[in-house]
């Protein structure tokens, strides 16, 4: 598998040139555009890694998936339902356009509006309750402490998301957002800031491939129902407006973020985190992609085989 990996990676490499780093977070502007690491970790047996496996990112989007867990778990998927959709959109991550005629509602909890919903639901009054709350989460998932926010990515969030505001007002007219909308918001943007690596997303997310059982310290993570609704929002909505070609392409649930990580899901079997911060057009890891396509390939591991 190590072989196979690298090979993948050489792949990805090749395709590094072709993205070029978010630069609409400022914080993000100044990450190397270069960089592309890989992590496979096994359901059963140890990690695999290549390339800059060590570099810390911001998680950004991929949060999604974990807040939408913490949310599942605490609050319970009518809660959830109540709030949010489970279908693709069709628009930007970002786009206000189907909340005006669709009363409000996100499509799914995989865009922003989504996202930004379930964070109101998450325990705590405050954005920064919220997140702590996430925070605590992701550390039980990882075995440590090590987890953290990054200050200076979260501060540039705050400072230039304004879009993203606008959304969680417009929910609130439509009284989908519980609580303080500023908090919500709030919340959301610490969460995108929670900064790890390689080696710890794909540590993060060997529950979503165990049906909702953390292998390696053999906790229930989220009920099997659970962790098969997350999964599947992935498989449909976890690649922005690429969702669907990387379904033809891949077969693999999966989240990616503009940090430029992707977590990828094989049931049963593995994880496979990537980082490449340079990001094609729709958003997604330009060289993270092609490692993915071309691993997923070699071993034949689409669920469309």
């Amino acid at each position: 598998m190590k072989e196979v990996l690298e090979a993948a990676w050489r792949q990805g490499c090749d395709a590094v040139s072709e993205g070029r780093v978010a630069d609409y977070i400022p914080a993000l502007a100044s990450m190397p555009s270069h960089y592309l690491a890989a992590c496979i970790h096994p359901v059963h047996g140890d990690p695999v890694t290549v390339g800059d496996a060590e570099v810390p990112f911001s998680l950004q989007s991929i949060s999604k998936i974990f807040s939408l867990t913490r949310v599942l778990n605490v609050r319970g998927v009518d809660a959830v339902l109540r709030t949010v959709g489970m279908e693709p959109s069709g628009n930007p991550f970002y786009s206000l356009v189907q909340l005006e005629y669709e009363n409000g509602k996100p499509r799914n909890p995989l865009i922003n509006a989504g996202a930004i919903a379930l964070t109101a639901l998450l325990p705590g009054a405050t954005g920064e309750q919220k997140c702590a709350d996430l925070l605590e989460f992701l550390r039980s998932l990882t075995g440590g402490d090590g987890l953290r926010m990054n200050e200076a990515v979260y501060r540039s969030e705050a400072d230039t998301s304004h879009r993203n505001r606008a959304v969680g007002h417009f929910m609130k007219h439509f009284g989908l957002i519980e609580g303080d909308v500023a908090e919500a918001v709030d919340g959301y943007f610490r969460q995108c800031s929670i900064e790890v690596d390689c080696r710890t997303l794909a540590r993060m997310g060997l529950f979503l491939a165990n049906h909702g059982v953390d292998p390696v310290a053999g906790t229930t993570v989220a009920e099997p129902e659970s962790a098969r609704f997350v999964n599947a929002e992935m498989m449909m909505c976890g690649l922005y407006d690429a969702s669907g070609e990387f379904a033809c392409r891949v077969g693999l649930p999966a989240k990616s973020g503009v940090g430029g990580g992707i977590l990828a899901v094989v049931p049963g079997r593995m994880t496979i985190a990537v980082f490449g911060p340079a990001l094609d057009a729709k958003g997604n890891s330009a060289g993270g992609l092609r490692l993915l396509e071309h691993f997923s390939n070699a071993l034949n591991l689409s669920l469309f085989a």
